[in-house]
């Protein structure tokens, strides 16, 4: 019983030690962004907060850190991506799931656009998005 105890025990820390492909490859760091996305208190058929994601990005590589969106107050979610790499071109990016959907069928509309920006080492710049339904 204390054999399986120890392998539980041993599988779980190398689980949890694991990393995505940001640190596998290198190129994690100690930069965050985080922030808000506002959408409108009706017209939206879905839950917003679970139909959004954040990405960060250096060029055309594939997303960096870790992220997570959490529903907020007052119509709003909020977000945070860590484990980015400092002083690195990066673009800030939410993107909406085909499911999210305006109440005429069209997809929300995202402002700002892909957003650009150089975070320095432990900084965390926020940004802020809107869903818009016309």
């Amino acid at each position: 019983m204390l054999r399986i105890a120890v392998a539980a025990l041993v599988v779980a820390a190398t689980g949890c030690a694991s990393s995505s492909g940001a640190a596998a490859a290198g190129r994690a760091g100690n930069a965050t962004v985080t922030g808000s996305v506002a959408y409108p208190a009706t017209g939206l058929q879905g839950d917003p907060c679970s139909a959004v994601r954040v990405t960060v990005a250096e060029g055309n590589s594939p997303a960096l850190g870790w992220g997570e969106v959490k529903q907020s107050r007052n119509n709003r979610c909020s977000f945070n991506v860590r484990g980015l790499p400092e002083d690195k071109d990066l673009t800030v990016e939410l993107g909406v799931d085909a499911g999210l959907k305006c109440a005429n069928g069209a997809a929300p509309t995202v402002t700002p656009g892909p957003t650009k920006m150089k975070i320095a080492k432990f900084a965390a710049p926020v940004v802020s998005f809107k869903l818009a339904c016309e």
